[in-house]
């Protein structure tokens, strides 16, 4: 009797088949699981689903890593605010400001309050671009506060005049005389200045001048031009001549931020001549 044997091409064994190895390892791709070896919190992290491979995700930390370098980190130190200040753009000491105070403006900005606000300024972190929007601001708050003093010495006036009506009567206009005449005899240059802004028109003013004119006659208001604390009308007049031949006074320029202030004082120079 012949026996069957059987070999392994009539029966083959199945076989599992295990990746190719090469040179350059095996062909099974790296990051066919990636996350595998990561903890289960990681793994399954929501976050961590918008990568497919490791390149992506590698892509993307670096590129956070940039742009969070290019931050500045809220401080939280003294030593923390001027290191911020100085990337900021402070200058390394407050004289280091580049701060230019017109001519027009220096006699509202004098030089030892320009130093006083640059220290304060640097105490605070400005910038110099900072400092001179400042600087910038109080400019044009002076050209406001130029251009609208005439209206407010006008209103000022109106008002003292209402009072005064109120309180004198049929006295006023003989009372404000006697303290014209009081101005013209004691009023040397600095109070006629003082007279012309707001001061000029406060009751109490008016009312002491008025006082002091009791005792001053007409003849003693128009021949004051030898007394050194008087301007007289030969002094008014004399006066307005020097302003219009003096081209660069700020009379002659309606541009300048004193023309106004100018003007209203060649009025009252008038008045002093021409008296009504």
């Amino acid at each position: 009797m012949i026996e069957e044997t059987t070999t392994t091409e009539d029966n083959p064994v199945a076989e599992t088949s295990a990746p190719a190895e090469t040179v350059l390892g095996s062909t099974e791709s790296d990051n066919q699981d990636w996350k595998s070896t990561l903890s289960e919190d990681l793994k399954n992290d929501p976050t961590l689903s918008n990568f497919k491979d490791v390149e992506s995700l590698a892509k993307t930390v670096v590129h956070q890593q940039k742009v969070l370098g290019n931050r500045i980190p809220i401080p939280k130190t003294d030593e923390e605010k001027l290191e911020v200040y100085n990337k900021l753009g402070r200058p390394e000491t407050a004289e280091k400001y580049e701060v230019s105070i017109p001519t027009d403006y220096k006699q509202y900005m004098p030089e030892e309050q320009v130093n006083q606000f640059k220290n304060v300024a640097h105490k605070i972190g400005l910038n110099n671009e900072q400092v001179n929007a400042l600087v910038e601001y109080q400019k044009n708050t002076i050209d406001h506060e130029m251009n609208n003093q005439p209206a407010r010495i006008d209103a000022s006036r109106k008002e003292s005049e209402k009072n005064l009506k109120d309180e004198w009567g049929y006295d006023y206009d003989k009372n404000v005389a006697k303290a014209k005449r009081a101005l013209s005899v004691y009023g040397d240059e600095e109070i006629l200045q003082l007279m012309n802004t707001e001061a000029g028109n406060h009751p109490a003013v008016i009312k002491m001048f008025a006082r002091l004119g009791e005792d001053v006659t007409e003849d003693m208001a128009k021949n004051t031009q030898n007394n050194s604390l008087a301007v007289s009308p030969l002094d008014a007049k004399e006066e307005i001549s020097k302003i219009y031949e003096d081209k660069a006074h700020p009379y002659h320029d309606a541009k300048h931020r004193e023309h106004k202030a100018a003007v209203e004082k060649v009025r009252q120079l008038h008045e002093k001549v021409f008296p009504s």
